[in-house]
């Protein structure tokens, strides 16, 4: 912004801290490529005077909002979300009309502003190392000629550079395109992780001539013969004791949805929460199961865990339009952190799928974890709530393990 490069040129420039209690923080916000904007502010728990309605949330604990798409800032404000956690705020009007000056002067747009912002932060207590595993495919790999290969390693090393973290192809031993494989901080593999997606459909729509994906049996042998969801075989075997389970609801929330589910186990109840969100883009009963997918997290935390669980399974509806009926929690590691999960189903088809409502990105926003005597949140670990009748009456049935999670429609 050409006349305001100094914190004092701009005059609504706030920092505050935001309080969270009980997971929840009494604010209606809005996403946008300018932020978050704050819509309403609840009496409860109480907010800082400078956090009120009008005002643009454009960081959060050092990582920017600004200039980002809105699925990213919905996700980015999530994983910061904690109670005592660093707000920027500027005003609305003020940052239209500097963008109203940066515009008529012809300057950089808010991205590149993002972008040089993340390049330039400290490591701060709400991010961590990560690395994340973007397949190519389903049961596929790539054959690529050796100019198509050097084209995809300088897009990712142009990637790594922009974003400032690791960015390479992983290959099998034939020498085949397995996946693209992203290490650094958690907030820039966000960041990368939809440019990382747009370079592979370039490659997958064979707008690089030498691209020639083909299917790799070998890959996912219990298939036999499959390439995945791409492709929909007659029919796919599931496990005996995986029961169509419908142990979730719907809360509503402003423009939102609260998906809430219950299980005998924590990995039951977390695999309701899978099916739970894909049954609010489409009734799942009248998905049939033609393949599987799989898909792996990591978290620093159960609510992390839970959160990177669902991401997953909602980057391979994006990339692939897979909708799964049933899930199979095939490991969970409570102690490392670690989760492993099947879903059945098919590829979704607006002839035969109704469309329902688009789901944007995960949020930790008032998510929770309940066990039999506990319950996890933003807010920190503490005893389950004896007061809900509802809930009591499940952990009577059976069902002590719950989970609330808050979806950006």
């Amino acid at each position: 912004f050409p006349a305001r490069k100094t914190l004092e040129a701009w005059s609504s420039l706030k920092v505050c801290r935001l309080t969270v209690a009980s997971g929840e923080a009494g604010l209606d916000l809005e996403s946008s490529e300018l932020g978050l904007l704050v819509e309403e502010v609840a009496a409860s728990p109480g907010q800082d005077s400078a956090l009120h309605r009008g005002v643009l949330i454009i960081g959060i604990d050092g990582a920017p909002l600004l200039g980002l798409p809105e699925a990213q800032v919905s996700g980015l404000f999530g994983s910061g979300f904690r109670d005592g956690a660093k707000l920027l705020l500027v005003s609305a009007d003020e940052l239209r009309e500097a963008m109203i000056e940066r515009d008529s002067k012809e300057e950089c747009p808010c991205e590149e502003l993002a972008n040089y912002e993340l390049l330039h932060r400290a490591k701060s207590s709400t991010e961590y190392d990560a690395v994340v595993k973007i397949p190519v495919g389903r049961a596929t790999v790539w054959s690529l000629s050796p100019e198509a290969m050097d084209s995809l390693r300088q897009d990712l090393t142009h990637v790594g550079e922009r974003f400032q973290l690791n960015a390479e192809a992983k290959i099998n031993r034939g020498g085949n395109v397995e996946s693209i494989v992203l290490s650094g901080l958690s907030s820039a593999i966000a960041l990368a992780r939809p440019e990382v997606v747009q370079i592979l459909q370039f490659y997958r729509e064979g707008e690089w001539q030498g691209a020639d994906p083909r299917a790799d049996p070998s890959v996912r042998p219990e298939l036999g013969t499959g390439t995945g969801a791409g492709d929909q075989p007659a029919t796919e075997q599931i496990p005996v004791g995986l029961t169509d389970l419908r142990q979730f609801m719907y809360h509503d929330h402003t423009a939102d949805i609260i998906v809430h589910a219950w299980g005998r186990t924590r990995a039951e109840a977390f695999a309701q929460v899978v099916v739970g969100m894909f049954n609010y883009m489409t009734e799942v009963e009248h998905v049939d199961v033609h393949c599987s997918i799989e898909v792996e997290a990591i978290g620093h935390d159960l609510l992390d865990l839970l959160y990177h669980l669902l991401d997953e399974f909602l980057f391979v509806f994006g990339t692939e339009m897979h909708i799964s009926r049933h899930v199979e929690i095939v490991e969970f590691d409570e102690e490392a952190l670690r989760i492993k999960a099947r879903g059945y189903g098919e590829k979704m088809n607006l002839n035969k799928h109704e469309q329902g409502t688009e789901i944007k990105a995960i949020t930790m926003h008032m998510m929770k974890i309940l066990g039999p005597d506990s319950m996890m949140s933003e807010a920190g670990t503490g005893n389950r709530p004896q007061d809900d009748e509802e809930s009591a009456k499940r952990v009577q049935q059976g069902f002590p393990h719950e989970a609330y999670v808050l979806l950006d429609i």
